[in-house]
């Protein structure tokens, strides 16, 4: 009762100024400053008069209700535009939307939307939102179109070749992360260089495996694990591939599937071969994120493929406060044979797995719901939308330095008196951007953390540009190509998956090679390829003035 009353009161006293409304304009970090504006959010007046919109918003279960957070709430009184939201586990989403779809009782908004499920093709194919373009000019949402003039590679992002932009983007400014993290005190404990080469790798997988360096014996560590079940194979990018789809930088430019190229064999025998020397996790096939992060708090993971945020940065808040010695280091790309560093976790800047927002065919405010979301793709400090979804409140969550020019987590986020880790105390006071707006991450958030972290993120950047150029993500897939390839991939994707598991551990003979490559053909892959191909080219094509 007295820590729930001490927090309340805390926040409470932070949030004055704020709560307070009006305000005079304010110098953010860096020089920056917020927009202009009668209020300390530097936002005006949306309506005229008072109106509610409906949005719909998935958010995790730590995340309070946003109309709970009191900056939401200043900006909706700020704006005129208040929200009834529509929250939903983000499990449970499309059974959600498919029941929303069937009642034709839709929001004004869809938030948040989980791609990789289907959302987008279920609500377009439902006629149930409309195109946005002549809602995005620069007096309805200037700060989203500053970010696409100062990067303008993401308007191919979210516009088709006929000028259509269906929805309002989710732009992470972290567009390069999971790099392969290793145990540095290991490492230095074996008088090892960071590894770059496979022959690196296997120098310092064989010494752990062979020393006791976690003082359990010797055969206790785990040289390689992995955070999932596809973990692993994430290593492809040592053979210039990326597992799955990928862009053939060295072959014209072609969509290609990894999973039957000649090299993908190359990398199976190696991963065999890791296998047999016991280096693989025995695991790796089956692994959870729960179990993996159980073997790496018992001191057995010496590397894996892992997050900055989340599986660098805060174990070494957290792990290494049980661990003596406790180092974990993030590592540049494995170099291939011929000197390729193809980096596995690079992305757009404009996420296509979870899509911004939408505006659908029955909202009575279209102009006005896209003006709400403007304000979230604001990176100002400390009154930017998007900045206060990443970083919350100052002098609760973040303070500045005494001229002003960095900031800074506060204890309460990183040492937090309750003992929750630093994503869970942001979760209850941010909505950590995951919708409509900006999080540039890049920019500011790696400073607030461990310095390893930020080491990590310096290590992979250089490779972003390059490793870019091999993805094939964001393609423009019409409705019925998306169907089409869903239809193909569910069977090809199951049995790919077996017999790549299989290959590796050694049940299948990678002699059996070429008749699990024909099979795949036989399935139907060369069509899916022809369509990523063709959208390939609408990708490259040129769009309309905008």
């Amino acid at each position: 009762m007295k820590k729930a009353v001490f927090i309340f009161l805390m926040t409470a006293l932070v949030l004055s100024p704020i709560l307070a409304g009006g305000g005079s304009q304010q110098q953010g970090a860096a020089g920056t400053t917020s927009a202009s504006g009668d209020n300390e959010f530097g936002v005006r007046r949306i309506s005229e008069r008072p109106i509610t919109i409906r949005i719909f918003a998935p958010k995790g279960p730590e995340a309070p209700p946003y109309d709970q957070l009191p900056h939401f709430q200043r900006y909706s009184e700020y704006t005129n535009v208040f929200v009834n939201w529509e929250h939903v586990i983000p499990d449970n989403q499309m059974e959600r939307i498919n029941i929303i779809l069937a009642s034709r009782d839709l929001p004004d908004m869809f938030w948040n939307i989980n791609n990789m499920a289907g959302a987008m093709v279920a609500l377009r194919s439902a006629n149930a939102i409309i195109p946005l373009q002549n809602h995005l000019t620069r007096e309805n949402i200037p700060s989203l179109r500053r970010h696409l003039d100062d990067h303008p590679e993401m308007i191919r992002s979210i516009m088709e070749p006929d000028g259509n932009i269906w929805f309002l983007p989710f732009i992470d400014g972290l567009a390069v992360n999971n790099p392969t993290i290793l145990r540095g005190d290991w490492l230095e404990q074996l008088g090892l260089p960071l590894p770059v080469t496979r022959d690196d790798w296997l120098r310092f997988w064989r010494g752990v495996r062979d020393n006791d360096v976690n003082g359990q014996g010797v055969g206790s560590v785990i040289p390689l694990s992995a955070s999932s079940n596809t973990g692993f194979r994430t290593w492809s990018t040592a053979f210039g591939l990326i597992d799955g789809f990928y862009v053939d930088v060295r072959d014209g430019h072609r969509v290609k599937y990894s999973n039957i190229e000649p090299r993908y064999r190359e990398f199976l025998e190696w991963g065999n071969m890791l296998w047999n020397e016991n280096i693989l996790d025995r695991e790796f096939a089956s692994i959870t994120n729960t179990s993996f992060q159980q073997k790496n708090a018992q001191n057995l993971v010496a590397s894996y493929r892992g997050t900055l945020n989340g599986n660098l940065n805060a174990f070494m808040l957290t792990v290494a406060n049980n661990i003596p010695g406790y180092k974990l280091y993030g590592t540049q790309p494995p170099m291939d044979n011929d000197g390729t560093q193809l980096h596995w976790g690079t992305t757009e800047f404009v996420r296509l797995n979870n899509i911004g927002g939408v505006v659908t065919v029955t909202s009575r405010f279209p102009s006005e719901s896209v003006r709400y979301t403007d304000w979230f793709y604001r990176w100002d400090a400390p009154y930017g939308g998007g900045f206060m979804n990443a970083f919350g409140i100052e002098g609760l969550t973040f303070e500045f330095t005494p001229d002003r020019s960095d900031f800074f987590f506060t204890d309460y986020v990183l040492r937090n008196p309750n003992g929750l880790s630093p994503t869970a105390v942001l979760y209850r006071h941010t909505t950590q951007g995951q919708h409509a707006g900006a999080v540039l991450t890049a920019e500011g958030s790696f400073k607030m953390w461990h310095p390893f972290t930020t080491e990590a993120f310096n290590r992979i950047e250089p490779f972003y540009s390059s490793s870019l150029a091999y993805r094939a993500d964001n393609l423009p897939f019409t409705d019925a190509e998306s169907r089409e390839i869903r239809t193909r991939m569910a069977d090809i994707q199951t049995y790919v998956d077996e017999n790549v598991n299989n290959f590796i551990m050694g049940r299948t003979s990678l002699a059996n090679f070429d008749a699990y490559v024909a099979r795949v053909r036989a399935m139907g892959i060369d069509e899916v390829l022809r369509i990523y191909n063709n959208a390939y080219a609408r990708w490259n094509s040129p769009r309309p003035s905008f």
